[in-house]
């Protein structure tokens, strides 16, 4: 047998791999799991021969060094590519631009003491500034995907290789404007990574420029800007970044998703119909001679399933009647409505966006972090359906499990959490007590998910329970603080009003003749200025380790219960 022809191209590429590998050898970098394969990878580096011109001879490498020095390539040019460019400036970029082209509508909100959905509303109703939008909005998307482009990878690579706790959001476009992600999931998390809405919103824009679609995109922009200053401080882990994920770019990627969730869609269908379907294209076939919801219901099996929105019911003839009703326009293609197609429609829409969120999740290294309530449902379906055990760690299941929580108890037992400004959960990084408040969140949660990992209900009862009691205590202590200053700091000021103001008095205002008359009384049975002045300093400093405490940041703002 011949051996093969290398080219000097593919030399000169050998070459600069050994070499590679031999300044890394050399620095101490490499660890072997064993003894075993360190002696064999010895005896591979010691057969590696050079040819005359020193470079190496391609016929004395095996397939162990090859594999090695191409894994090192790789992991050269990861770190190349993070010290380029910073999670800092790639941020700072991407929000001047978005500041650069919408930062006149943004300021007319903030003067306006508008919401990102108000501003974009009123924008809607001017003609020219909508025909404006309309042809500039699609090169904008090709300059943010260009963007992301040249800048996605090495903010992915700083992410991925963050050792912080992290949510990745997933089931909407963007978080609303009324949910401040920061003060649910950043409660707990280090750092939440949102999508960027232009990204991911572009293929529509691009496919049907359409009013409607022009001013969703406007909105979910406006709601990307408020979150710059919490982006762009300085605190390491960052809080909060906006990064894509790696199938908003385009058309192909959302086929690839469809295609790799083709199980969990026929999965769901089969829940659904209790009948098996082999492709998405037989499903379709099934569901398009379903036109009425009539003949929809006599087909459906199990209706517990057949949701398109939490907010319509459990009522699966209502579901379905008022998908017909308001998702209409967004299928294309259908001559009339067609009641199984938007069941189709559906399953191939939740199903991928599930499992994007779940991809979404492992490519970064964090949990999901799902507010809506739909798409969170579809979530656990999807995990149901593939029926694989967990591969991610106690430490990721719990994360999820107490975001989970926060997300959605905020709409529920917790609707104060919405209101923790993000200032708050910055001074909160700010004065190292993250993992205190992370600590208190998520007190007896593993032991729920040893239990049961996929109740959710019940470790969300578990959050709010610690939160709960964490405001119990706090309020307690509030009360206690109270009366110790009514009682002035030991004296009864009931009993003694006229010498105990005094005493305060001049311990307070450091009054030399007040001070004086506050030692007589002092030989006369009561505290004297110094132990006041003690006292008064102990309890301030009570007060102020209580105001700078997790709990103490967390409740300044919510009003007694």
């Amino acid at each position: 047998m011949s051996s093969r022809t290398y080219t000097e191209e593919e030399v000169q590429d050998l070459t600069d791999r050994v070499f590679l590998l031999k300044e890394q050898l050399e620095a101490g970098k490499i660890r072997f799991a064993n003894q075993e394969l360190a002696d064999g990878f010895r005896r591979s580096y010691e057969a590696i021969r050079l040819r005359p011109d020193g470079k190496v001879d391609p016929t004395s490498l095996d397939g162990r060094i090859r594999a090695s020095t191409l894994a090192l390539v790789a992991m050269k040019q990861r770190e190349d590519a993070k010290k380029s460019l910073s999670l800092v400036q790639v941020q700072e970029e991407y929000f001047a631009f978005l500041f650069r082209e919408f930062g006149w509508l943004y300021d007319q909100m903030k003067k306006a003491q508008a919401t990102p959905s108000a501003a974009a509303e009123v924008t809607s109703r001017h003609d020219d500034m909508m025909q404006n939008l309309s042809e500039a909005l699609p090169e904008m998307v090709d300059a943010v995907r260009e963007f992301w482009s040249s800048v996605g990878e090495a903010a992915g690579y700083h992410l991925q290789d963050g050792r912080q706790l992290k949510a990745v959001f997933a089931g909407d476009i963007f978080p609303a404007h009324w949910e401040n992600a920061v003060s649910t999931a950043g409660l707990y998390v280090d750092t939440i990574i949102l999508p960027c809405p232009i990204t991911r919103l572009g293929t529509i824009l691009k496919a049907a420029p359409s009013k409607q679609i022009v001013k969703v995109i406007i909105k979910h922009i406006l709601t990307a800007m408020t979150y710059r200053d919490i982006a762009l401080a300085d605190v390491d882990p960052p809080i909060a970044m906006i990064v894509p994920n790696t199938d908003d770019a385009d058309d192909e990627d959302r086929k690839g998703l469809i295609l790799r969730a083709t199980p969990a869609i026929c999965a769901h269908a089969k829940y659904l119909f209790d009948r098996t379907f082999e492709s998405v294209e037989e499903l379709q076939k099934f569901c398009v001679h379903l036109k009425t919801v009539d003949q929809v219901m006599k087909e459906l099996k199990r209706p517990d399933r057949l949701i398109f929105d939490t907010e319509w019911g459990k009522d699966p003839v209502q579901q379905l009647s008022m998908s017909l009703k308001e998702n209409s326009h967004l299928l294309r293609g259908m001559d009339e409505p067609n009641a199984g197609f938007h069941v189709f429609a559906s399953s191939i829409g939740r199903m991928p966006q599930a499992m994007g969120a779940q991809q979404a999740a492992n490519h970064f290294g964090g949990s999901p972090f799902i507010n809506a309530e739909t798409s969170w449902l579809h979530f656990t379906w999807l995990l149901e359906y593939q029926g694989t055990p967990r591969e991610d760690d106690l430490t990721n299941r719990h994360s999820m499990h107490v975001v989970r929580a926060l997300a959605s108890e905020a709409h529920n037992n917790l609707e104060w959490l919405g209101n923790v400004p993000a200032e708050t959960v910055l001074e909160i990084r700010k004065r190292g007590l993250a993992d205190e408040l992370r600590e208190l969140l998520g007190h007896g949660v593993s032991n729920l998910i040893g239990i049961n990992p996929d109740n959710y209900f019940r470790t969300a009862d578990q959050v709010v329970d610690n939160l709960d009691s964490a405001f119990r205590k706090h309020q307690q202590a509030l009360m206690e603080a109270r009366q110790k200053k009514l009682s002035l700091y030991g004296i009864d000021v009931g009993a003694c009003a006229a010498t105990g103001a005094v005493a305060v008095a001049a311990a307070l205002t450091g009054n030399v003749t007040l001070g004086a008359i506050s030692g007589v009384l002092g030989v006369a049975g009561l505290p004297n200025l110094k132990d006041i002045k003690t006292k008064f300093k102990q309890i301030s400093a009570e007060d102020k380790a209580r105001r700078e405490s997790p709990t103490g940041l967390l409740f300044r703002h919510v009003k007694r219960r």
